[in-house]
């Protein structure tokens, strides 16, 4: 008979499977969120796989309902788990309550369901990091869940693939009054800073949501008319 292992910490009392799970999320596509006080925006470098150029999957970002998005850096086959998930949640609150469900109650729901995957027998943990993002009557909410299912109420990060050149730039262009052209440049320019070569406006996937507009992700054509005029611009 098979034996499954269901948690093996190391020495320093981590779980192991889900320092494994963050080392796989260092290793993918970058991507930024920034929260200001007025809005939240999400920008991630884009992979497009040549087996399947035409599939939604291909993207890192997702719309859950109206006013909450969800974004994830890490395993796409983990991700596509995740989405179904929160959507459900998301879909069975709307039609048991008669309201959108907040990013806050949203979260919770889902870090139970990632810490199933650290404790259940035969399954490894979620190899993702996500970010879920909502606008409540108090501004905007940005949280992230880690693959063990722990919750940090952020206001900017950078993850995935050389995330600290990123981080150093944020650091030093960051705070909760930057106007719209501001956080986009902030977050162009974070990620420009993680990716070798030139970074161009079809690699890009951005979403954004703020006061009185729901949560948007931006076509090619409308990330290309925000961007084009950065690369000029002297950091």
């Amino acid at each position: 008979m098979t034996k499954y292992i269901e948690a093996v910490f190391n020495s320093k009392g981590r779980l192991s499977q889900t320092d494994h799970a963050l080392k796989t999320v260092s290793l993918c596509e970058p991507m930024v969120v920034i929260k200001t006080k007025t809005r939240v925006c999400i920008m991630a470098k884009q992979t497009v796989g040549d087996d399947n150029k035409l599939s939604n999957w291909n993207s890192k970002i997702f719309i859950i309902d109206k006013s909450v998005g969800l974004a994830g850096c890490g395993l796409k086959t983990d991700l596509k788990i995740v989405v179904k998930r929160a959507r459900k949640i998301a879909k069975n609150f709307s039609f048991v309550f008669g309201k959108q469900i907040s990013a806050r109650l949203l979260t919770t729901e889902l870090s139970s369901f990632f810490q199933e995957f650290t404790y259940s027998r035969g399954i490894r943990p979620l190899g993702l990091c996500i970010f879920i993002i909502g606008f409540t009557t108090e501004g905007p909410d940005l949280f992230q869940l880690n693959p063990d299912g722990n919750i940090f109420y952020i206001k900017a990060n950078v993850i995935g693939k050389k995330s600290n050149y990123g981080l150093k730039f944020l650091n030093k262009r960051w705070n909760k009054n930057l106007t719209y052209t501001e956080t986009l440049f902030a977050s162009f320019f974070s990620l420009k800073e993680t990716t070798e070569g030139e970074l161009k406006s079809s690699d890009i996937e951005l979403a954004i949501i703020q006061k009185d507009v729901n949560f948007k992700i931006l076509d090619k054509k409308e990330i290309n008319n925000l961007i084009m005029n950065f690369d000029s611009v002297q950091k």
